[in-house]
């Protein structure tokens, strides 16, 4: 006897991969830019290409604009900690 619904989970219509992905990436970023620079940089970099990839293909969503902000922030606090550390080490 079988029910007759579908095993495959069910998707939110109202999220964007891309745009969650940026965010999570921004986060990352800026708790990585400031224990490692240089990780932190190249996640900030990713999110902020993530974000926008995301505006342009869908809506313009929360999401997106926050992963776009996270991402600008862990870029600008990852080179704020190399010229920090490069003044201090020299």
């Amino acid at each position: 006897m079988t029910s007759g619904t579908s095993s495959a989970p069910a998707t939110r219509s109202g999220q964007n991969g891309l745009a969650v992905a940026s965010l999570i990436t921004g986060i990352v970023g800026i708790v990585f830019a400031l224990l490692f620079a240089v990780i932190g940089l190249a996640l900030g970099v990713v999110a902020v290409a993530l974000g926008a990839v995301a505006r342009r293909n869908g809506t313009r969503s929360g999401q997106a604009t926050a992963g776009l902000v996270t991402g600008a922030v862990a870029i600008v606090v990852a080179v704020v900690n190399m010229v920090i550390a490069y003044n201090v080490l020299t």
